[in-house]
This record gives C-alpha cells, structure tokens and sequence, in this order.
C-alpha cells in the first residue's frame, strides 16, 4: 500500500548540471538516509510566499516517489511530499 505524506522538510540535495543549464537531482539525504533517485519525471515553477521554486517529481530506486522543490535564489531544497510503500 502506497501512503501520502505532506512533509515540507528541508533536505541535502545532490544535482547534476546539464550544459544546457539543465538542473537534474540524482540522491538526497532525508531523515538521515540517502535516496538514490531512479527517474526524474514532471517538473515545473511555483509561486510559495512571493518565491518562484522549481519543483521537481522523482522516484527513488526503491520506486517511491517524492516532490522535491528549489529556491534557487537561496539554493534551499525542501521535500515537500512523499508517496511510500509500507509506511509505519
């Protein structure tokens, strides 16, 4: 069974940069564990309190997906929601 989680956390982000300026998250580290991310789907730009962030659906290796957003001007990364399997 696969469990919605509103989080709104902050996490560390690892990205790729694509010579197209392209920004591609690759891993996280949230709770203390690393996330290594499978495929990076949908993204698209959000306005949160006067902020335009960058959001980003992705699905880590064990095939749960998370939102992740970006404040690029303060280079701040969020996890803002999860969708997981077998969630206690």
């Amino acid at each position: 069974m696969t469990v919605e989680l509103m989080v709104d956390e902050p996490v560390r982000v690892l990205v790729r940069m694509l010579p197209n300026g392209k920004i591609v998250p690759t891993s996280f580290v949230w709770r203390d564990r690393t996330r290594y991310v499978g495929d990076v789907g949908r993204q698209w730009e959000e306005r949160v309190d006067g902020k335009s962030v960058r959001c980003f659906l992705i699905k880590n290796v064990q095939n749960e997906t998370y939102e992740l957003r970006w404040d690029p001007a303060g280079d701040d990364w969020r996890i803002y929601r999860a969708w997981m399997h077998n969630v206690v």
